[in-house]
């Protein structure tokens, strides 16, 4: 008995030096493994951004505004903070009406559930297609986002010295025919949208987004009508002036991607005004389906833009996946005020924090600007230090490296000058002290855990 348990415990005792002595071979191989080695190729380049977007949605509901008491810091801080610089200000089919739902609403008459019921009826404002009666049409709705929360936001974007990029998104969340589903119809009530803008607050659209999810089970909309749309609607805004961007199909499914792009593509007329091929990705996602899409893109010359994934599902890994095998040149990933969380929102003092992954996205946003070119970038080990690199119009240069470990990075191709580095992990996010100089050689940095890794490089007389 006494030799059993003696023998019982000599084997304890040597299972745990081997497991001891394996922790310390792994921690003398970690401080002892090399850097990983990452190269930026300036000489290589890819896509040119359009913007990092968010809905204009503070809020939804403008007769009753619970976002009220922080709308200005939420606008201040997407600009300052997270760098926003894209809006996808929706207008609604309903906008085409002689009715006064909306001003109903605004004005407290009638709740916001009984205007849902309405906000997408259309009545046509005549049987003229190419004659506007402007009594047809009510933009109150479309004019309190402009005046409460576009213009405010593009004060705020141009004071950087930056600009906005207005996308109007048209929605039809409405289940049978209508009359904008006529090419000419549809081509009307664009060009109505954009004359408002332009007359009322001389504002010119950058982009038109065509329809919202139209492979929703109560949209009529194919892909042959909507590039029956574009085909009417671009001559009618060039002869008006305007220079046509349509942005398509911002299908929910990312595998109707393709295929609706197809179909658009074969109407006589139609891609020649399309600037962008959107999808969300809410099914269908698989980076198979990705890499088909930016494909297709780069056949028919145009950008690549993912423009909805919300509820905190667009990640870090998501945003880098879409810039690197997507080439995408615009990326939505919340509503505006979607960015934050409300803490105390009872009390007398509430306070506004950034959405978990919000912290490691702001990173790409506040660094890699409008006009920006991504550029070559490789790692020497990939799959634990994934870097993504851009030149921004201003001259400056970023490197984000997505990290799934903490290490050592000695990175090579960087302009010569001094870089800020700013990092987020599970713990904390941070800007170091200290800039990190290139000679135009190569610069050595740690990333000390799982997250993302920014380094962007500034005059040395003018750092911030």
């Amino acid at each position: 008995m006494f030799v059993k348990s003696m023998r019982c415990w000599m084997q304890t005792v040597s299972a745990k030096l081997v497991l001891m002595l394996a922790i310390l071979s792994t921690q003398a191989c970690s401080a002892n493994a090399k850097p990983i080695t990452i190269t930026v190729d300036p000489s290589t380049q890819y896509q040119t951004m359009t913007g990092w977007e968010a809905t204009l949605d503070l809020a939804e509901n403008p007769a009753n505004p619970e976002w009220t008491p922080m709308h200005d810091e939420i606008l201040d801080r997407a600009v300052e903070e997270l760098g926003l610089n894209r809006v996808r200000l929706e207008i609604r089919s309903g906008a085409e009406t002689r009715t006064d739902w909306i001003d109903k609403m605004l004005s407290v008459e009638i709740d916001y559930d009984t205007w849902k019921q309405h906000r997408y009826q259309v009545q046509n404002d005549n049987d003229d297609p190419n004659s506007i009666d402007w009594s047809g049409f009510n933009f109150n709705e479309l004019d309190w986002h402009v005046e409460e929360n576009l213009l405010p936001l593009k004060e705020r974007v141009e004071a950087r010295g930056e600009r906005l990029w207005i996308n109007i998104c048209y929605v039809a969340f409405i289940s049978g025919w209508n009359p904008h589903h006529d090419p000419d119809e549809y081509a009307e009530f664009v060009l109505a949208t954009y004359l408002h803008l332009q007359d009322k607050y001389g504002l010119v659209p950058d982009s038109w987004e065509v329809i919202l999810e139209p492979d929703l089970k109560q949209d009529m909309w194919s892909g042959k009508m909507i590039g029956e749309a574009i085909a009417a609607a671009g001559p009618k805004l060039i002869e008006a002036g305007f220079e046509p961007s349509f942005v398509v199909p911002s299908v929910t499914n990312m595998r109707n991607a393709v295929p609706y792009t197809k179909a658009i593509a074969k109407v006589p007329g139609a891609m020649q005004y399309v600037s962008e091929i959107s999808y969300h990705r809410y099914r269908g996602a698989n980076p198979q389906t990705l890499k088909s899409i930016a494909k297709l893109a780069e056949k028919h010359g145009k950008k690549t833009s993912m423009l909805e994934w919300w509820f905190g599902k667009g990640t870090h890994a998501v945003l880098h996946e879409d810039l690197k095998l997507g080439n995408n040149s615009s990326w939505q990933g919340r509503v505006l005020n979607g960015h934050f969380r409300v803490e105390g929102r009872k009390s007398n003092r509430p306070s506004l924090r950034l959405q978990r992954e919000v912290r490691y996205n702001k990173l790409y946003f506040q660094n890699v600007r409008i006009g920006a070119v991504r550029i070559g970038a490789n790692s020497t080990d990939e799959r634990a230090m994934d870097p993504l690199a851009f030149l921004n119009p201003d001259g400056s240069m970023t490197l984000i490296v997505k990290s799934d470990a903490p290490g050592d990075l000695l990175i090579k191709g960087l302009s010569e000058g001094a870089y800020t580095v700013s990092y987020a992990i599970a713990d904390e996010s941070r800007e170091l002290s200290d800039p990190i100089i290139s000679d135009g050689g190569s610069a050595t940095v740690r990333m000390p855990g799982e997250g993302v890794l920014s380094l962007t490089s500034y005059s040395p007389a003018t750092p911030e």
